[in-house]
């Protein structure tokens, strides 16, 4: 009861301060998705047709995205004359698995949810789910489960079993400037860089004035877990024991790796030779201003989800094209043999309601993660698709053809065999961790603290702490 007082007030908290910073917050991990204003939708949803069962759903999806999310809502609700389903938007992320978990007391639960990846084990140890896997095996829909991308299907399945399904899936990726590149002679459709291949890219693409200021940086870092956790997968590191939580519920941290310790140590090495410019750990605030200084051509590689493509391309056009925008996978060290993680969010069926409502809940969902459905979500924000055969589709191929730097973040997330590793992390407190992680990573980027292994071992001290207690109250 303890642990369940503290983390509501820890949510509420992280919920008041994202009011203020859009889809993060000073003490809020940013989330995998492109920044946008925490408003709702621009379109105007389409009139309930009468007879229809009313279905609410959930989202955290504010912006553009939110505005696509509202689009493929209304093709729902126009495709067929059974259901209805009304959008609700929750301002962010943090919000919407805040006010799910407030609501669980109330039993006034949308039968719909979108709940982003630190809402896992969460989400599940709220007892007021459906497995979607169990809706599978009832509707005996084996190939949609088969059909799902594997890195995908791996970050939602705990103990083997899908609980919620993919419908926002993003991954991270290396940003860069094919013009600046190009100046600098190095090759502009390099895809997969070294740490060591960065630093000395870096070294050629800074540039300063005379008084030795910089007026452009090679790199623009901010502190951000989740890509912390990217880089443990791709160097086949465990987040958390036993399995990264995927086999039995995590019981113990272990972030404090030496792969996340060389990550750390890159970061620091870019800033003390002077080819970095650092942005903070405070959540989207840090984020944005990487954003902009790349975009603005004041740094030349950043390093941020795959689902902020359309936004960098759309804002590079009407900055007169002065930054031509690449991709390429995350920079690793040379023996790294693993593969990256995937974040963003999913779909879960809430237990209460009618059984008329929970029977379009899944309809709903179904719906959302067909093929064109995700062609037509995937072309309109920059997310990998969920479903394989979308790309059989002639939209979907078109987009590709489009939008050529999509492909690197396809192939990222396929270039190693699926495991535990690079399954991801799931805990209870995951959002904490992330927390932690953060403050340690600005401590150490910021040379409060001289060590990256002393910084880890502070965080990981303080998430295991946390999980016993969260593990404690939820076992």
């Amino acid at each position: 009861m303890r642990y369940a007082k503290h983390c509501w007030l820890a949510l509420v908290i992280a919920v008041l301060l994202a009011g203020c910073g859009g889809s993060g917050s000073a003490t809020t991990a940013p989330t995998t998705q492109p920044t946008v204003a925490a408003t709702a939708s621009a379109v105007t949803p389409v009139p309930q047709k009468p007879g229809t069962t009313r279905i609410t759903f959930w989202y955290g999806l504010g912006g553009h995205n939110g505005d696509v999310v509202q689009m493929l809502i209304n093709k729902y609700n126009l495709s067929q004359d059974k259901y209805y389903v009304q959008g609700v938007f929750q301002a962010s992320y943090d919000d919407t698995l805040s006010k799910f978990s407030a609501a669980t007391a109330s039993q006034s639960l949308p039968n719909v949810v979108q709940i982003y990846d630190v809402g896992t084990q969460r989400m599940i140890d709220t007892k007021k789910i459906v497995p979607v896997q169990d809706l599978i095996a009832r509707d005996n829909l084996q190939s949609l489960l088969t059909d799902i991308e594997p890195a995908i299907l791996s970050y939602y399945s705990i103990g083997g079993k899908l609980y919620s399904m993919p419908f926002n899936s993003s991954t991270a990726v290396m940003y860069y400037d094919k013009n600046a590149f190009r100046q600098a002679g190095l090759d502009p459709n390099k895809k997969a860089w070294t740490y060591d291949d960065v630093v000395a890219a870096a070294q050629k693409l800074t540039v300063k004035d005379a008084s030795g200021k910089i007026t452009r940086a090679g790199v623009g870092l901010y502190g951000y877990a989740w890509l912390l956790e990217q880089e443990e997968a791709i160097h086949n590191a465990l987040h958390a024991t036993p399995d990264n939580g995927r086999t039995s519920r995590a019981t113990k941290y272990t972030f404090n790796n030496p792969a996340s310790v060389q990550y750390m140590e890159f970061m620091k090495k870019l800033l003390d030779n002077g080819t970095a410019t650092y942005f903070g750990s405070n959540g989207t605030p840090a984020q944005n201003a990487a954003d902009a200084a790349f975009l603005s051509g004041k740094t030349v590689i950043n390093f941020a989800s795959i689902a902020n493509l359309r936004g960098y391309l759309t804002t590079a056009q009407k900055n007169g094209g002065k930054i031509d925008v690449g991709v390429a996978y995350l920079p690793r060290a040379a023996n790294a043999a693993g593969r990256n993680i995937i974040g963003g969010a999913s779909l879960w069926v809430s237990n209460t309601g009618t059984s008329d409502q929970q029977a379009g809940a899944w309809d709903f969902i179904k719906y959302a993660v067909q093929p064109d459905s995700q062609s037509f979500w995937s072309s309109n924000t920059g997310y990998v698709p969920v479903r394989l055969s979308t790309y059989n589709l002639a939209d979907m191929k078109a987009t590709l053809t489009k939008y050529p730097q999509f492909q690197a973040a396809i192939d990222q997330i396929r270039a190693a065999p699926t495991t535990n590793f690079d399954a991801g992390g799931v805990a209870g407190n995951m959002l904490t961790a992330r927390n932690n992680i953060q403050a340690v990573m600005d401590d150490y980027l910021s040379g409060r603290t001289s060590s990256a292994q002393t910084a880890l071992d502070s965080a990981v001290e303080k998430s295991n702490s946390d999980l016993d207690e969260y593990n404690a109250a939820n076992q």
